[in-house]
C-alpha cells in the first residue's frame, strides 16, 4: 500500500460507518494501525490472508496489550478503543489498535527444486479487514471466491519459471491449464507450500512443500485440470506453479472457502 497509510480517524470524521484497510503485504513484518475506536472487526471480502491479528491497549495486562484474531468465520463484535495517549510497554509506542497478518509470508522463499538461473514471481498476498464505527448485533466475516488468470510466463532460456500464488487456508481450489503453444510441450507442475519461520539464507530452510502435480509435459493444445481439496491434501499458504515454456498457456485458478 502507499505510505503514509490511511487514517481511520479521517474516515470517521467524514461520516463513514467503517474503516477498511485493504493492502498488499510487502514483507513478513508489516504492521498497520488504527487511531480510531471501533465497535467491531471483520475480514474483508478481498482478503487472501485468512487470519488477522489485532492488538489493543489494556492497562491491566502485564505488557499493557491484549490481542484477538479475526478470521473468515470469526469476526469480533465489541468495543475496541484506540488509546492515543497511553503507550505500550516496553516499546513506548502509542496505544493505538495494531493490525498485522496472522499468516506467514516469505517473499524470499525458493522451491527446493529451484536452481541457479531459474526465475520466480510472487503474487503479493492481500490483507483486507474492516473496522466498524457503528454498533451491529452481528457481523458477517467471509472471503469471496478468488480467481487468478495467467497466460504468458517470463521463462529464462532453458530454465524454469516459478509462480507463487497465495491461497491461505482455502478449502477448495480448481486449477485449469491449457498449452496453446503450437510448437512445444510445456512442463507444468503444481505444489503447495506452508511457510515456516526460517533463515532463508541457510542451505535447508524449514518451509514445507507438498507435490500436488509432479512437473510433466503438457502436449500442444492439451489441457490439465487439478483439484486441490483440504480433506485430501490439507491446507496451504501458497501454491507454486512451474513452467518451462513462455506460452501462450492460459492458467485459471479459482479458490473457495467452501468445499
Amino acid at each position: 500500500m502507499s505510505f503514509p497509510q490511511p487514517k481511520a480517524s479521517v474516515y470517521e470524521a467524514n461520516g463513514f460507518d467503517f474503516f477498511r484497510l485493504n493492502t498488499l503485504l510487502s514483507s513478513p513484518g508489516d504492521i498497520y494501525e488504527s487511531d480510531e475506536s471501533g465497535l467491531g472487526l471483520a475480514i474483508g471480502p478481498d482478503s487472501d490472508v485468512a487470519h488477522v491479528n489485532v492488538a489493543y491497549f489494556d492497562a491491566q495486562a502485564t505488557d499493557l496489550m491484549q490481542q484477538i484474531v479475526v478470521g473468515p468465520t470469526r469476526p469480533f463484535v465489541g468495543r475496541l478503543d484506540a488509546n492515543n495517549v497511553e503507550q505500550y510497554s516496553p516499546s513506548r509506542r502509542p496505544g493505538r489498535i495494531l493490525i498485522w497478518s496472522g499468516n506467514l509470508y516469505d517473499p524470499n522463499f525458493r522451491p527446493r527444486t529451484f536452481v541457479n538461473g531459474d526465475a520466480i514471481q510472487f503474487i503479493q498476498p492481500r490483507l483486507d479487514i474492516i473496522q466498524y464505527f457503528t454498533s451491529a448485533p452481528s457481523l458477517s466475516s467471509a472471503r469471496i471466491d478468488k480467481e487468478f488468470q495467467f497466460q504468458n510466463y517470463p521463462v529464462p532460456g532453458g530454465k524454469t519459471f516459478y509462480l507463487v500464488v497465495p491461497c491461505y487456508e482455502r478449502r477448495l481450489i480448481s486449477i485449469r491449464f491449457t498449452n496453446r503453444n503450437n510448437v512445444s510441450a510445456n512442463t507444468f507442475g503444481v505444489s503447495g507450500v506452508t511457510y515456516a519461520i526460517t533463515d532463508d539464507s541457510s542451505s535447508n530452510p524449514f518451509h514445507q512443500e507438498t507435490v500436488i502435480r509432479a512437473p510433466a509435459a503438457v502436449a500442444v493444445n492439451a489441457q490439465v485440470t487439478v483439484i486441490v481439496n483440504a480433506p485430501t491434501l490439507g491446507l496451504f499458504d501458497a501454491l507454486v506453479f512451474s513452467f518451462d515454456q513462455a506460452g501462450p498457456a492460459p492458467l485459471r485458478i479459482i479458490m473457495s472457502d467452501q468445499e
